[in-house]
C-alpha cells in the first residue's frame, strides 16, 4: 500500500519527505518523519512516524510508535509484557532498557520526558488524516531507497 502510495505521489504534484527529528543525540535516537506535501492544496499530511536507533529502524508504524512513546510514557509501571523496553534496577534507580536487536540502550527518566515531548511537537503543522485512516508499515527496502535517496541514511549513522 506504501508502495502505491508513494508511486502515485511521485506522479502527481505531491511529494514524500523523509525528516529526521533528533531527540537524543548521543544515543542517536530519531522520529523519522514520513510527510506528503500537497503543492496544490497547500496542505500536508502525515504518512508515517517512526523511531530509529543509529542506524536501526525500532518502529515501522505509527501503530507501533504509539506503543513505544506509550510504554516510555509508564516509564515507572512497565511490565514483562512491554514489547519495546523492559526495566532494570541499579543501585536504587530505575533505568528503562529500549530493546535493539543486537543490543540495548538505557533511557533515563528526563530522556523519556523529552522523547514523549518531541512526539506531540513532531505532529504539529500537519495532518493526522492520512496517517490515521491508511496505515502502512514501511518495508525495509521502501526505507532504504526513502533514506537513500534524500541523504539521510549517510546523516543519520554519523
Amino acid at each position: 500500500m506504501f508502495d502505491q502510495l508513494i508511486i502515485e505521489s511521485q506522479t502527481s504534484t505531491n511529494q514524500i519527505k523523509l525528516k529526521p527529528i533528533r531527540l537524543i543525540n548521543d544515543k542517536q535516537i530519531y522520529f523519522i518523519r514520513v510527510k506528503e506535501e500537497d503543492y496544490v492544496n497547500q496542505k500536508s499530511y502525515l504518512l508515517g512516524l517512526m523511531v530509529m536507533v543509529g542506524n536501526e529502524l525500532i518502529t515501522t508504524n505509527y501503530a507501533d510508535t504509539k506503543l513505544l512513546l506509550s510504554e516510555i510514557k509508564l516509564f515507572d509501571r512497565g511490565n514483562k509484557q512491554n514489547t519495546f523496553t523492559s526495566l532494570e534496577k541499579f543501585d536504587n534507580d530505575i533505568n528503562l532498557k529500549l530493546n535493539l536487536h543486537k543490543s540495548h540502550i538505557y533511557i533515563s527518566k528526563a530522556e523519556a520526558l523529552t522523547i514523549t515531548s518531541m512526539f506531540d511537537e513532531s505532529k504539529q503543522g500537519v495532518s493526522m488524516q492520512r496517517i490515521i485512516e491508511n496505515e502502512f508499515v514501511m518495508t525495509p527496502s521502501v526505507l532504504t531507497k526513502l533514506l537513500d535517496n534524500t541523504g539521510l541514511l549517510g546523516r543519520l549513522v554519523k
